[in-house]
């Protein structure tokens, strides 16, 4: 991971490596080589160009803050139990598995009270269990009779529906026979109309008679079917409204019987097996079980005692863990959930934990005040961080957090202070060139930059290439400048020299 600051050129680190090496040959000779030791940090400190060089890294951009490891599960548990607490199985820092006992009620009294009311009911059961059975058989019957006459109602419905197609059937018959004989009549008036032959037309006269007598005598009789529909359609009917008023007869003879048995099962309800349930579930609340597996943080009971409180102790679950921090004003539209961060803590030393930004709360708190100590806690937002593989970290320690908020792999690049802006807003670096002579010289290399980090900026294009040095702070030099760049070996050996 990239520095979150600027570093500082660090000449007294420098200055003491030379000293060593000058004064490698023991104390003798140290007071004649002052003026010679004297002369190379002069040298030096004129000489103070650092160069570095371009090479590929991950580059960030972030925010650092802090906060407290807690857990992101937190259970209180809490009883309305009035009893003493018979046994506790556990204290402040035990760790307990979903399901272990943490601690038991004493459940004499609430025992004695549940077989007595038991009793009660059993007496009370076996008197009204006869009555019960009478209400059943009746219920019974009820639904038996509601078959038989639906049943019934129908068949008359049935039979209503059959004499209604059969004159449907009628009609469509007479319709068929009055058609023939129209056709017939028709035809018969054709050939009158249309022949020169006498013979031929007498006969057509007479078949034209014939079948006109038949079509007034198949009309009559269609008249008179068509006026018998009505009857059957209200015969139809009346045998349907029928069969509902059954229906809701015998639903009614049910409901009646049934709100009899459901009167009878209310009362035993209301009047005991509530009471016996309730005391049924106190009795199985005076077991008190974890919920989840955690660790125990805190705990208001002791064996013996009667809780003066709701909340007999609380769990927090260790393995999965979060650290709240506090975000400043300025940065709190660049925090967003999901953005990645790195964890570290005094007690894991350099170990990095993985985490991600869970929660974000845009709500300004403006701090608070301790009313005993008077020590206050600084307001603004906050973010939750979870921490993802949590192993060696624990409740309560003190936590170092990096929220990355840009961040590119394996990318050329160099520190921010060695890119020139010029006017035009190009850019450039200036790299050295190290001659035979043991000189160096300043080439300007354009470049292009991209994201910019912490400390160090991306270079994306121009004439840097990975491994190239270039000077930290490139100052006014130009393209062709020589540069004085100290030469440590060359400087330790002209000391030795003039000893």
């Amino acid at each position: 991971m990239e520095q979150t600051g600027k570093r500082k050129k660090k000449k007294g680190i420098i200055t003491a490596v030379v000293l060593v090496l000058l004064l490698g040959g023991g104390a003798v000779g140290v007071t004649s080589c002052m003026k010679n030791m004297t002369d190379a940090m002069n040298t030096l400190s004129a000489s103070a160009l650092e160069v570095v060089k371009a090479e590929k890294r991950d580059i960030s951009n972030a925010i650092s803050v802090s906060g407290t490891v807690e857990s992101e599960n937190i259970v209180k548990i809490t009883s309305k139990l009035n009893a003493k607490i018979k046994t506790l199985n556990v204290e402040v820092g035990s760790h307990v598995n979903a399901g272990d006992v943490l601690c038991v009620f004493d459940s004499t009294d609430l025992q004695q009270q549940y077989d007595t009311l038991s009793k009660n009911q059993s007496n009370s059961q076996n008197q009204t269990e006869n009555q019960h059975k009478i209400n059943l058989r009746n219920l019974e019957t009820a639904k038996q009779d509601k078959e038989i006459n639906l049943q019934q109602a129908q068949r008359a419905i049935d039979d209503a529906i059959q004499a209604q197609n059969d004159i449907y059937a009628k009609e469509s018959k007479t319709v068929d026979e009055l058609n023939a004989q129209l056709e017939r009549r028709d035809n018969a008036q054709n050939t009158m109309n249309s022949t020169d032959d006498p013979t031929e037309y007498q006969k057509a006269m007479q078949t034209y008679q014939e079948a006109d007598a038949l079509v007034q005598t198949k009309e009559a009789t269609l008249d008179s079917i068509r006026d018998q529909f009505s009857t059957y359609e209200k015969a139809v009917q009346s045998a349907k409204d029928a069969y509902a008023a059954a229906e809701r007869a015998a639903d009614a003879a049910i409901q009646s019987y049934q709100d009899v048995l459901d009167a009878e099962q209310y009362q035993q309800s209301n009047d005991s097996q509530t009471e016996l349930d309730k005391l049924a579930d106190s009795i199985a609340e005076c077991t008190v079980k974890a919920p989840k597996s955690g660790i125990i943080t805190s705990l208001n009971v002791s064996e013996g005692s009667i809780p003066t409180t709701d909340a007999l102790m609380t769990i927090e679950d260790s393995s999965a863990l979060k650290i709240t921090v506090q975000i400043n004003e300025a940065d709190i539209l660049n925090i967003h959930e999901g953005q990645p961060a790195v964890v570290k803590t005094s007690a894991t030393g350099e170990k990095e934990f993985e985490a991600t930004v869970s929660r974000v709360v845009n709500i300004y708190n403006a701090g608070s005040q301790n009313a005993l100590t008077g020590a206050s806690s600084d307001g603004g937002y906050s973010a939750e961080i979870t921490v993802k593989d949590s192993e060696n970290l624990l409740i309560g320690m003190n936590a170092k957090v990096r929220i990355i908020l840009d961040e590119k792999k394996d990318v050329l690049a160099v520190p921010y202070e060695a890119v020139v802006t010029k006017d035009d807003d190009s850019q450039y670096v200036i790299s050295v060139v190290r001659n035979a002579d043991g000189t160096a010289t300043a080439k300007v290399l354009t470049v292009e930059t991209g994201m910019e980090g912490s400390y160090y900026t991306e270079i994306t294009s121009g004439e840097l290439k990975e491994g190239t040095e270039i000077l930290m702070t490139p100052g006014d030099y130009q393209d062709g400048d020589t540069l004085p760049l100290f030469d440590m070996a060359a400087a330790v050996q002209g000391a030795k020299a003039n000893e």
